[in-house]
């Protein structure tokens, strides 16, 4: 059986990920997942299973990264669930924060926040265990001054909602070199296509129309 393609929407808060993959359930009855909210049966039993990576995490780090821990332990349970029957038989899998997003997350706020050297080895192996699963990023993006506006304005929650333009800027900055430094990882070493939808000037239908557009003729695996 032929598996869907894969792609993952990642950009700063704000960049329209959300109402872009909401848009893409409802026009190709795509399947939309995140290393958010998955099953708590298969994240424990992922727990399990990490548990030799998870010890030489804290051995090296000597200390208890549980940021780094815990996207690992997501990742893998995501990875998993790309091979389950209902995710195979989706003609197209979206990932609203997937593993670049986790990665990205894991510069930001785990240990390797402390580090200004190269990805540790861990962090490697996390990304590796994507070859072959991850077709597509789609990059979203927008000026500053429009994420700081959306960022206040819808009802979703977040953690610079009340804060002043600088500092709205300086996170989405962090983000957007954090997402470089995985992407750039990512292409050079498993070959992934990646392609940058500004989403400032159309709404999320029009943006839907042209992704599903992009993604018309794209080859994947069996």
């Amino acid at each position: 059986m032929a598996r869907p393609l894969v792609a993952e929407l990642v950009g700063p808060a704000g960049a329209g990920k959300s109402a872009l993959s909401q848009r893409l359930v409802g026009r190709v009855g795509a399947l939309r997942a995140s290393v958010w909210k998955l099953p708590r049966g298969w994240w424990l039993l992922n727990a399990v299973r990490s548990l030799p990576a998870l010890a030489a995490l804290c051995l090296v780090t000597r200390s208890l990264p549980w940021e780094d821990m815990r996207q690992i332990v997501r990742l893998r349970t995501l990875r998993q669930l790309l091979d389950r029957r209902t995710a195979r038989q989706a003609p197209l899998v979206v990932l609203d924060e997937g593993p670049v997003f986790a990665l990205a997350y894991m510069r930001l706020f785990g240990y390797e926040r402390w580090r200004r050297n190269a990805p540790a080895p861990w962090w490697h192996r996390a990304l590796h265990e994507w070859v072959g699963a991850l077709d597509l990023v789609v990059q979203l993006d927008a000026p500053d001054a429009v994420l700081a506006s959306r960022i206040r304005t819808r009802d979703k929650q977040h953690r610079v909602k009340q804060s002043s333009d600088a500092e709205i800027d300086a996170f989405t900055a962090a983000y957007r070199s954090a997402y470089s430094l995985v992407i750039d990882t990512l292409v050079a070493e498993t070959g992934a296509r990646v392609t940058t939808l500004q989403s400032d000037g159309e709404g999320a239908d029009r943006t839907a129309e042209r992704l599903l557009e992009l993604l018309k003729g794209n080859g994947h695996g069996e």
